[in-house]
């Protein structure tokens, strides 16, 4: 067994089999025939399996490598963002050179869009794709493990219990890191852990520390330069799984938890990269060089560029603006002293698709949803950051 084995991507020689099984997983055919046919499903869902069985096994003829499967995945994004977008604009290529390897920082809203589209963005540019930093909380099927895998994923082991066990996943993880860009593999991880549900994008300096984890030897500033860690910053003006987040978040702040029921991460996913998300925004920040002497110093470094090419919207503004004029003096104190700086760069005569998308969520819900949309408009505000304005297309 490789020293990797249990937290690597799959290699070339294992796609073929790995495909075979998951062609006759009855969990993988009956998820994917539940998103995809949903009423055939329910009526006859053997008949309806096994359509769902051949269509994956027709489509996966020919892919033998990963760079086939990559293939297959850049042919899908392009069908993703052209069915669930009016637009994908991305930024910062020229910051990048072709032929070096760097570790991607990104803010994370989406479980897979994320990911998916910073190695979109890479692709049409003639780039090589990333290896993605996954957390093995989201890895409880087999098939998601294997699809996962498949993508040039590793696992981030956050399930280990007992400080030893814990140590050596994070030195794993860090030792895979640097490997991964020794031999000229990009890598893509998000800023902190789990996705900002909340809509505030901040750097853990624990993820810069488990970086540092397998150099822990050498000058922080020369492992951070040698790393050459790009922020990443992206933005979707609509989420999908806006409500999923709005019942956590208010669970959360009204009796200190949330049970997470069976399957959720894999309904996140799906309506993540399946439903409508109007425009969505991805910049790449410039490379981190020398002075970093510490986690924090680089965390405010990242979480500096991540703000400022983070893109707003109207519909960033339209919540904002609603709070603002909230009777609940709680609420409203967060939020009117930063609209009263940034009223006068919006236009709210055209919100009726907002109010829409409102008032489709149900009403013990609307503040936290609001709050979901206004807070990266009042974190850019208050942490100074440039590039306030709503997106305008071009």
């Amino acid at each position: 067994m490789g020293k990797f084995d249990d937290i690597r991507p799959y290699e070339d020689n294992e796609v073929i089999g790995v495909l075979k099984r998951l062609i006759n997983d009855r969990e993988f055919l009956g998820f994917l025939t539940l998103h995809l046919f949903p009423k055939v499903g329910k009526i006859i869902p053997p008949l309806a399996r096994y359509f769902v069985h051949l269509l994956v096994k027709k489509q996966t003829v020919g892919i033998a490598s990963i760079g086939d499967f990559q293939n297959a995945v850049a042919a899908y994004a392009t069908r993703l963002v052209s069915n669930t977008m009016t637009g994908f604009d991305y930024a910062g290529i020229e910051h990048l050179e072709k032929d070096k390897a760097y570790l991607f920082v990104g803010n994370h809203r989406d479980i897979a869009g994320d990911s998916m589209l910073v190695d979109y963005a890479l692709h049409l540019s003639g780039h090589e794709t990333v290896r993605i930093a996954v957390g093995d909380n989201l890895v409880q099927k087999q098939f998601a493990t294997d699809l996962m895998k498949l993508n040039k994923s590793f696992f981030i082991k956050r399930s280990e219990e007992g400080a030893k066990k814990i140590y050596a996943a994070l030195l794993a993880s860090s030792e895979f890191i640097h490997e991964s860009l020794r031999t000229g593999n990009s890598i893509w991880i998000a800023q902190s852990e789990g996705r900002a549900k909340d809509g505030i994008d901040a750097t853990d300096p624990a993820i810069l520390k488990m970086f540092a984890l397998a150099r822990r030897k050498d000058a922080l500033s020369e492992v951070i330069k040698d790393l050459k860690i790009v922020p990443v910053s992206i933005a979707y003006e609509f989420d999908p799984c806006d409500q999923l987040k709005a019942k956590e978040l208010e669970s959360v702040a009204r009796i200190g938890s949330y049970q997470k029921p069976p399957g959720e991460d894999l309904v996140s996913l799906a309506k993540g990269l399946g439903e409508f998300k109007g425009t969505v925004c991805l910049k790449f920040g410039e490379p981190l060089g020398e002075g970093y002497d510490t986690p924090e110093s680089v965390a405010k470094e990242i979480d500096r560029q991540v703000l400022d090419n983070l893109q707003m919207f109207t519909i960033n503004y339209w919540a904002l603006s609603i709070l603002a004029a909230n009777e609940d003096e709680n609420v409203n104190a967060r939020y009117a002293h930063v609209w009263l700086h940034v009223k006068q760069l919006v236009d709210l005569s055209n919100v009726a698709a907002f109010e829409a998308r409102l008032e489709s969520c149900p009403e013990s819900l609307r503040i936290t949803w609001l709050t979901m949309y206004a807070n990266p408009l009042a974190n850019k505000f208050n942490n100074g950051a440039k590039n306030i304005a709503p997106y305008k297309s071009s």
